[in-house]
């Protein structure tokens, strides 16, 4: 995952904004536009922890900010570390025939993914509102 999401943020990087656009919808622009203009990690990091948020997209998005290359893939690794575990845990305990730990995993996940999907548009909102421009 890390070496897809930096290959789409050096595609972005290279490629610039004008073709970026290209690739996607003026609603999603004007929605994800806001983060072409963030420098920081912590956004892309609570990006890239929020379930729902359109990751691939924002590869693109963060090619064509300031943001440095390294920091990038420090922060979107992180950032997706918690999900990929929790999917690989639940599949070895699934292969394992644990079907107790599985569904509390699940619930755990959905009790951490429920409130923060709801809540998204208020998250972007306010690191839309402290994005510096």
């Amino acid at each position: 995952m890390t070496v897809g999401s930096v290959a789409a943020f050096g595609m972005g990087r290279w490629l610039g904004a004008h073709y970026v656009r290209t690739l996607v919808s003026q609603e999603t622009w004007d929605k994800m536009g806001f983060i072409v203009e963030a420098e920081g990690a912590i956004l892309c990091f609570i990006i890239y922890l929020t379930p729902g948020l359109p990751k691939d997209l924002v590869c693109y998005l963060f090619g064509i900010s300031p943001m440095p290359l390294w920091v990038f893939t420090l922060v979107s690794t992180l950032g997706r570390m918690p999900g990929t575990w929790v999917l690989s845990a639940q599949g070895a305990h699934t292969e394992a025939g644990e079907y107790l730990q599985v569904m509390l995993l699940t619930a755990i996940t959905v009790a951490v993914a429920v409130p923060l999907y709801y809540y998204r548009n208020r998250i972007v909102s306010w690191f839309r509102g402290r994005s510096p421009r």
